[in-house]
């Protein structure tokens, strides 16, 4: 009789796909851009045709959320 424990059955809890994790990440970070574009519409400090353009390029992932806020802010 074999005292070991038999190794853990996979589960779709336990189970990781590499590329699904990717397509989680992407998503998460478009996102966020998507939320950052949203508050620079809504609240930037430049005119509206510049946020909408810092807007466009954070949402096709030009820019990071932090250089579409320094852009805004003419630093």
């Amino acid at each position: 009789m074999n005292d070991q424990a038999a190794p853990p059955r996979p589960t779709a809890s336990n189970i990781t796909d590499p590329e699904l994790d990717r397509l989680w990440e992407r998503a998460e970070n478009a996102e966020a851009r998507l939320t950052a574009a949203a508050q620079l519409l809504a609240s930037g400090y430049s005119d509206l045709h510049t946020r909408a353009q810092l807007a466009a390029r954070l949402c096709a992932g030009d820019i990071t959320p932090q250089q579409a806020r320094d852009e805004d802010r003419g630093e």
